[in-house]
C-alpha cells in the first residue's frame, strides 16, 4: 500500500482548482503517453517519423501545417531506428530537411545555419541496424535505464519498428500488455510522448481497411493499451477523401494518414500525403495554400 498511497488523487484540490492544460504533441497525442503508427512495410513510416522529428526539433509546423496544429517551440526528439544504417539515414535526413526548407519558403544562409544547429542540438537519431539489442526495452532488458537517460527532456521518442525491440510473441495478449506497460513507464518517467512504429496485418491490407484501428498486426492488446494510434495506408483510386477524388494517375504516389484512435480529443480528418519520387519525403496533397495568418488551432480537447 505504501507504493500506491502517494498516487491517490487529492479530490478536494481537484474540485477547487482549474485543471491543467493538456499538452498535445500531435493531435490527440499528449506528453507522457504512448501511441503507435501502423502501416504496411515500405509505405513511408520511417520517413514520416523523421520528418515529424525534424519539424519538432526545429520548432516549425509538422508536415507544413497539414496536421492542423500550430508550431511549438523547438524541442528534443529521439529516434531509435532499428532497421536503418547511418548511411541510409544520411539520405533520409537530407530528404526530410529539403522538404522542411521548401515549406519554409525563401530562407537566408543564416537561417539555414540556424536550422542546422537546431537539428544538431535537438534531434537525436540512433541508426541501430545490427545493434537493436542495445535498445531492448522488454522485461529483463538491462538497457531500460540507459534509454530513460538518453530520452531525458525529450518531447517525442520513437521506436521503429516495435518488433525489433523485444523478443516476445506479438500475438500473445499478456506479452503485449507487459510490453505496453514498459513503454508507458518510459513515457511516464520522461514525460515524452512515445510512438511505436508497427506493421499492419495482412487482412487490413487486402481488404483496404488499413485506415482503421484494427489494422495493427498481432494481439489487439497493443491497440487497446495505447492511448493514440495513427495509420498509413494506400488510398484507392476513384475514392473521395474529404472532398478530394483520388485520380488513377495520382493514387500510386499518395498515402493516407489517419488518426484512428485518440482518447483525449476528437479524431482529426484524414490527410493525403504525396511521396517525393527522389527522396521519399512526404508532403500534404494538394499543397496547402500559403497565407500570412497563424496556423489553425487544434481540435477542442475532450478527455474521455
Amino acid at each position: 500500500m505504501s507504493g500506491l498511497q502517494p498516487l491517490r488523487m487529492n479530490l478536494l484540490q481537484s474540485l477547487q482548482t482549474s485543471p491543467p492544460n493538456l499538452d498535445h504533441v500531435l493531435p490527440g497525442l499528449l506528453t507522457g503517453t504512448l501511441g503507435t503508427l501502423i502501416a504496411p512495410g515500405g509505405l513511408g513510416k520511417t520517413m514520416l517519423l523523421t520528418q515529424i522529428g525534424c519539424a519538432m526539433a526545429a520548432g516549425v509546423p509538422v508536415l507544413e501545417g497539414g496536421l492542423q496544429m500550430p508550431s511549438s517551440p523547438a524541442a528534443k526528439v529521439v529516434l531509435f531506428l532499428a532497421e536503418e544504417s547511418a548511411a541510409v539515414m544520411h539520405h533520409r535526413i537530407q530528404g526530410a530537411v529539403a522538404a522542411l526548407l521548401r515549406s519554409m519558403g525563401t530562407v537566408s544562409r543564416e537561417q539555414r545555419l540556424e536550422l542546422a544547429e537546431k537539428l544538431d542540438t535537438n534531434l537525436h537519431i540512433y541508426p541501430l541496424c545490427g545493434y537493436a539489442d542495445l535498445a531492448r526495452i522488454d522485461a529483463g532488458a538491462k538497457s531500460f535505464r540507459h534509454i530513460v537517460e538518453l530520452c531525458a527532456g525529450a518531447r517525442l521518442v520513437v521506436f521503429d519498428p516495435l518488433r525489433r525491440f523485444h523478443d516476445g510473441d506479438e500475438n500473445d495478449s499478456a506479452t503485449m500488455t507487459t510490453l505496453v506497460n514498459r513503454f508507458q513507464a518510459l513515457a511516464r518517467e520522461t514525460n515524452a510522448a512515445v510512438i511505436l512504429a508497427h506493421h499492419a496485418n495482412r487482412t487490413s491490407t487486402a481488404s483496404e481497411t488499413g485506415n482503421l484501428s484494427s489494422a495493427s498486426r498481432g494481439s489487439s492488446a497493443l491497440t487497446d493499451g495505447v492511448r493514440w494510434q495513427a495509420n498509413l495506408s494506400l488510398p484507392k483510386a476513384g475514392k473521395k477523401i474529404e472532398g478530394i477524388i483520388v485520380q488513377e494517375g495520382e493514387a500510386s504516389h499518395l498515402v493516407r494518414l489517419d488518426i484512428s484512435k485518440t482518447n483525449y480529443s476528437r479524431p482529426p480528418l484524414p490527410v493525403l500525403l504525396r511521396k517525393n519520387e527522389e527522396n521519399g519525403a512526404l508532403s500534404p496533397w494538394p499543397a496547402p495554400v500559403k497565407t500570412s495568418k497563424s496556423s489553425p488551432r487544434p481540435a477542442r480537447t475532450e478527455a474521455k
